[in-house]
């Protein structure tokens, strides 16, 4: 009984770590930034940046 306790467990944990990677994953809109070593001024994602730098220094003056 212990054996499968202990099992159920684990299978938890590894499908919560499997979700959350996977939502995390899906979550970061820039995630094609990554790695990327080119000069960002004719990168359609760069307005994104800036929008996403915006609100966190907004949320952070309050």
């Amino acid at each position: 009984m212990l054996q499968w306790i202990i099992t159920v467990c684990i299978l938890a944990l590894a499908a919560g770590f499997g979700v959350y990677r996977t939502v995390k994953y899906f979550s970061n809109p820039i995630r094609g930034c990554d790695g990327c070593d080119k000069n960002c001024g004719g990168c359609s994602l760069e307005e994104l940046k800036k929008e996403i730098e915006l609100k966190k220094a907004k949320s952070s003056q309050r």
